[in-house]
């Protein structure tokens, strides 16, 4: 049986809640598991240099995978939100700064709500499941997100704790969806995933 798309952006929302409050709730819960393991480590005052050193292995690898998990998770909900405006396409007005994107391009109908970093919020959800879905790809070939990749690292040049988030260079990231949900777009949880993907389509 063919599976048909829901009629409206309103039913689209109520169909995909569970998978997406599913996705948040498996980036919080590994944070937490990360956090609540660091914090019983850092309280152990009893460990010799050779425990402190195997422990700190340990939490390394921890981190790689919470790290890893919110990817995977984050970028399972930057598809449900790609697909969304894929299905339901706004009204859209290329910036004067994104003028190049053809209106026949699929980027062009990404490029709607707000400029955050220089970018319209439609277009870096756009660059990011474009990256999380051809991530093992050797050299992105999409220039539009290689664009929006390289405007998010200059506009988080001097953040200490992000400067090299959106390096598609940077050899530690291979997966960067958790840092388009998480930092570029700064959406933390399903409320305001929904509340922006809402003004986004109306």
């Amino acid at each position: 049986m063919k599976i048909t798309a829901p009629d409206s952006p309103s039913e689209y929302f109520e169909v995909t809640e569970r998978a997406v409050k599913h996705a948040y709730a498996g980036i919080h819960s590994g944070w937490s598991n990360y956090e609540d393991t660091y914090r019983h480590w850092q309280k152990n005052k009893t460990m010799t240099p050779a425990e402190i050193d195997a422990q700190s292995r340990k939490m390394g690898k921890l981190l790689g995978k919470t790290q890893f998990a919110t990817a995977i998770f984050s970028g399972a909900i930057l598809q449900v939100a790609y697909t969304a405006i894929m299905l339901y396409p706004p009204v859209t007005k290329i910036p004067p700064n994104w003028a190049h994107i053809g209106p026949s391009s699929t980027a062009a109908r990404f490029c709607i709500g707000r400029e955050r970093h220089g970018v319209p919020t439609g277009l870096i959800i756009y660059a990011g499941r474009n990256q999380y879905a051809h991530w093992d790809d050797e050299e992105p070939t999409n220039k539009i997100v290689v664009e929006v990749f390289n405007a998010l690292t200059i506009a988080f040049w001097d953040n200490p704790l992000s400067d090299l988030a959106f390096d598609l260079s940077n050899p530690t990231i291979a997966i960067y969806s958790g840092e388009i949900l998480l930092t570029a777009l700064g959406w933390h949880s399903y409320e305001t995933y929904l509340a922006e993907m809402k003004q986004l389509l109306s």
